[in-house]
Parts: structure tokens; sequence; C-alpha cells
């Protein structure tokens, strides 16, 4: 049987993998779009992106669940797995939102660029957790001078949780009732 902190090495690879390859593209599609808006090497770009996101965020429960495994203390305990915790679901959570919007989303070039930032900002979720992963087993990475956080979380209060969640929550009930037609 292979070991949670062994899997959790494995899973987490191809996760960063995974997403660097996609931010890699995202960045790459937008340069091109500008240059040559129709050429073959832009719809291989953005398939390769979307792909390697679609892929990446579905190792992610792996190498999150993984991961909470691999911890000897458990993942409440360290303010710096807590900031992988949320930067990860973060990470995760715009990959989601880039995936779906992929099949709503038209020809539109301003709209492709904006699309492309959320990719890299997935990406950059991602790569940022994984430097934290280093700090915390290695105890080096590129994020030393973030000391930050190492030692603290930034969490918003209960209250701005409801508030958020209600936000939410409304937004999609007018949305069920609109008159108007969406997406």
């Amino acid at each position: 049987m292979i070991e949670s902190a062994t899997f959790h090495v494995i899973s987490t690879e191809l996760v960063v993998g995974s997403f660097a390859l996609a931010g890699l593209c995202f960045v790459l599609h937008s340069f091109v779009s500008m240059r040559k808006p129709k050429t073959q090497i832009k719809f291989v770009l953005d398939a390769t992106a979307h792909v390697a996101l679609l892929f990446g965020f579905l190792a992610l429960p792996f190498a999150i669940l993984s991961g909470m495994s691999a911890s000897p203390s458990g993942t409440h305990t360290s303010p710096l797995l807590v900031n992988k915790m949320l930067l990860s679901t973060g990470g995760g959570g715009l990959a989601l939102g880039v995936l779906y919007a992929r099949w709503k989303m038209y020809d539109d070039a301003s709209s492709m660029h904006l699309h492309n930032a959320f990719g890299a900002l997935s990406t950059a979720c991602m790569l940022l957790t994984a430097s934290l992963g280093g700090t915390y087993s290695r105890g080096d990475s590129f994020t030393e001078s973030l000391t930050y956080v190492k030692t603290n979380t930034l969490l918003m209060p209960t209250w701005m949780s409801i508030a958020v969640i209600a936000i939410i929550l409304a937004a999609l009930l007018f949305r069920r009732f609109s008159a108007v037609k969406h997406g």
C-alpha cells in the first residue's frame, strides 16, 4: 500500500504540472490573439489550456485529501497549512469557474483576455500553494520573503461570511425569477 505522503507528492506534481501548463497556454493564447486573431496555434493553445486545467482540477481533491492525511499534526495547527488550503481551494474554485465559463463564452476578444487572466490567476494560486508546501516540508521556497503567510491566516469574520452567502443566494434566486433570459 502506498503511504499518504508519497501519494501526496505524486498527486501534487500532477496538479502543479497541469496548472503550470494551463497557465503558460493561457498567457500565450492572449499574446497570440493580440498579434494574429485567426490562427491554428490559437485553437491549440486554447484547447491545451483547458484540458490541462481540467486534468489539474480533477487531480486537486486527491492532493488536498492526501496532504491533510500526510500532515502529522493536522492542517488546522499551522497558519502555513491553513493558507495552503485556502489558496488551493481558491485556485480550484477559479479553475472551475474558468472551465464553466469556457463553454458559455463567445468569441469576444475582451472577455477572452479576461478569461485567460482568470486562468492564469488560478495557476498562480496553485504555484504559490506548491511553493508554500516546499516551505513546510524543506524549509525553503520562492516564498521566503512572504513571512506574513507563514505566521498569519487571513480569514473573514463570521458576519462577513454570512453576508457573502446571503448575497450569493439572493443573486441565484433573482436570476431564477428574472424576466431577462440568462446564458
